[in-house]
This record gives structure tokens, sequence and C-alpha cells, in this order.
């Protein structure tokens, strides 16, 4: 009687600990709507106080700042768990030396104590492993450097378009976003997010990111969602946008 006790208490562990690990290195999501590139303004970024910067970091031109899982409303509201062995994904980059030259490129970090692997680690952990069983991580990070060299002339465009960067003049939201539509994406139908950071007793906000929304699979450039926040802009027609040389949060 015994033994049968102890044989049906080993099937009951065997088949928790193989529920358990089958919850572990499941990607958490499929569902999700589409993807969301951000391209990160680094003098906005930089002129936190709590946010220093490498003396290395490029102030003229944008930057990757994570590839995201969006839902139907336009919001990013997805956290993976925690993949069985995060330390794998670098062999993504160290398997392929022209892939971490772009990522270096277009995705460094900025902040003076992480490296650029320790920040592709991280959002890789937090948003791409959630993706993984649609966007696997070489396609993952090759996408983004794929959608970030479509992306490389856009602050040629935006100045082309009456925007140059200046702590000096103030421009709307909304003519940010048809500037990026119809001149950097070349079709006037697809929508982008613009969001902004305040500054301190000011009715003004800093440029903070530009929002690009793809593909569940990253084939292609996708309107993004409507959506009604405003992402710390206000009002996109309001004059109220510095796109700044260096903010500075007072």
């Amino acid at each position: 009687m015994e033994s049968y006790l102890m044989l049906f208490a080993i099937v009951i562990i065997i088949i928790i600990m193989s529920a358990s690990s089958e919850l572990i290195i499941k990607p958490p999501i499929t569902n999700y709507h589409h993807m969301q590139m951000i391209m990160q303004w680094p003098p906005t970024f930089c002129g936190r106080p709590d946010k220093p910067c490498k003396p290395s970091v490029n102030m003229s031109d944008f930057s990757i700042h994570g590839l995201w899982p969006g839902n139907a409303t336009g919001h990013t509201p997805f956290t993976c768990t925690d993949p069985p062995n995060p330390t794998t994904v670098e062999q993504v980059w160290l398997n392929d030396r022209s892939l971490k030259n772009f990522l270096g490129l277009y995705w460094p970090s900025l902040e003076v104590h992480w490296t650029d692997e320790m920040l592709w680690k991280h959002e890789w952990k937090k948003h791409g492993y959630c993706t993984s069983e649609i966007v696997p991580d070489v396609k993952y990070f090759n996408g983004a450097t794929t959608f970030a060299r479509q992306l490389i002339n856009m602050l040629v465009m935006l100045k082309k378009g009456g925007m140059d960067p200046s702590n000096n003049r103030a421009y709307n939201v909304t003519y940010m976003k048809t500037l990026i539509s119809e001149q950097v994406l070349k079709d006037k139908i697809i929508d982008v997010y613009i969001s902004c950071d305040q500054q301190a007793s000011s009715s003004f906000v800093f440029l903070k990111q530009i929002h690009f929304c793809l593909d569940k699979s990253l084939n292609t450039f996708i309107s993004c969602p409507k959506s009604t926040a405003t992402r710390g802009c206000g009002r996109g027609e309001k004059q109220n946008l510095i796109f700044p040389t260096m903010a500075i949060y007072r």
C-alpha cells in the first residue's frame, strides 16, 4: 500500500513540475495587435537630471528606445514573464557581427551606467520575449534595425518641412505627425503617435518620442490604432511643442 502511495505522489510531483515548466517556457502572448517601434529624441532624454547620459551620445539624431507589442487601443501594456534562459539572446548579435554593428548604430544605450548589450537584453526580456512565438529573437533584432534604416532620413525630412530642432520655436504635434506620414513614410494615411515630456511651470512640452506602428509579424509599417491618449503632449493643434537641441528641466 505504501509503495502505491509513494508512486502516486511521485506521479503528482512530475505532473506539477511539467505544468510549471510549461508555464515558464511558453511565451505569454500571441494576441497583441501590433508592434510599436519607439524612436526617442536624445536631447530630451538626456536633459533629465536623473538620467545622466554618456558623453558619446549623438544628440543630433533619433535612436531606438524599444520595440514593444501594443493592443488595439494603442497602448503597450504587455510585460513579459521572465524567459527561461535570458542570457542566450545575446547569441543573436554575437553570431552576427553586422547585426551588432547596426544595433550599436541605431539602438545605443544612452544612459551612462548601461552598456548597449545590457539595454538590448533588457528590452528583449521585458518586451521581445512576449512575442517570440510570432517574432523570434533573431527577427526581433533584425526587424528593429531594418525599420530604423528606413527612418534614417527622418530628421532631414522634418527640417525640410520647417521643423528644425530649436529651444526657441514651438510647433504643434499634428503638423509633426503629418510631416512624418507624408514625407518620411510616404503614406499620408499612416498615423504615428507622438509623446512629450512636460516642462515644469510651463505650457510648453518637449518632444520625447515618436511611436511607429508595425504589423505584428514585423513586415511593414501600419497606421497606429485610433487613440484618445495625448501622451503628455496636450492638444495636437496647440503650438506648444519644443523640438529641443537640449531639454533643460526646471
